[in-house]
């Protein structure tokens, strides 16, 4: 979540020796290069999650987006890119919720926090957020229902969404009623547009389509002009709400127009 401290930072040398290491296996058997080359896979009429494949130890991600991480990394060599360095020794958290929740959040890109490192770093935290990643059709925000009080992502998502719990709602309920989708999945402690499609947000964007196609509230803010850029029916989408503060993600009724703020509550009771 978003943070004003630079997280610890993947060797780039470290990096480079990982990807020259796959690239060297897949180079023996061009089948490899196939089966691997596009993350948007399609199976009837769903793309399937990239985030299966999700290296499971650092640097954590799609292994289609790891050279386009690297060479990005490659470029941000001056003392002023590293607050908008990816941090890849996090777990990516390109979305979080149910795929097929009522009310959608479209955000930029995972923040970092100090105590995120330790965090973590905490038995179990980094394996349960790659499980959920790749769980078909999502879990429940698992930040909101699991015991771990102490993880700063509840204390984010805490504050966030304090606005509809002085409503009624319980934690429970949000965490099964609200998809958040990350623009892209990967932490750093500032945002700034990667200049290139990482091949693994393809299905981000699909998650926002599916969410229109079931007539979800959309929650646009911060960065909706990139959004829109890569998801152009969100400029016309009838169920698009916008906070009053554009930098802002609260959802409360001070943050939204009373008319806004009654299509989510009603999009939470559906």
């Amino acid at each position: 979540m978003p943070s004003n401290s630079p997280p610890d930072q993947v060797g780039k040398g470290s990096l480079h020796r990982w990807l020259a290491g796959t690239v060297t296996v897949r180079s023996q058997d061009a089948r490899l290069v196939g089966l691997h080359a596009m993350t948007t896979r399609i199976a009837g009429d769903q793309v399937l999650n990239p985030w299966t494949r999700t290296t499971r130890n650092a640097p954590y991600a799609v292994p289609e987006d790891l050279p386009h991480l690297q060479a990005l990394a490659d470029t941000q060599v001056h003392p002023s890119h590293a607050p908008y360095q990816l941090n890849l020794t996090l777990p990516p958290e390109p979305f979080i919720g149910l795929h097929d929740a009522p009310l959608v959040m479209l955000l930029a890109n995972p923040g970092v926090r100090d105590a995120d490192p330790a965090a973590y770093a905490q038995p179990g935290v980094t394996e349960r957020t790659l499980q959920h990643i790749a769980k078909a059709g999502g879990t429940p925000n698992h930040f909101l229902t699991h015991p771990d009080k102490d993880h700063p992502g509840l204390r984010w998502w805490s504050r966030t969404l304090s606005g509809l719990t002085k409503e009624g709602h319980s934690h429970d309920e949000l965490a099964r009623q609200i998809l958040a989708v990350q623009f892209h999945g990967y932490h750093s402690q500032s945002w700034r547009p990667i200049p290139y499609t990482l091949p693994s947000q393809s299905f981000a964007f699909y998650l926002v389509r599916c969410a229109m196609s079931r007539d979800a509230v959309i929650v646009l803010g911060r960065i909706a002009a990139i959004w829109k850029i890569a998801v152009p029916e969100l400029a016309w989408y009838p169920n698009v709400v916008t906070p009053k503060q554009n930098r802002s993600v609260q959802i409360s009724r001070g943050n939204f127009s009373p008319e806004d703020f009654e299509r989510i509550e009603h999009a939470l009771k559906s």
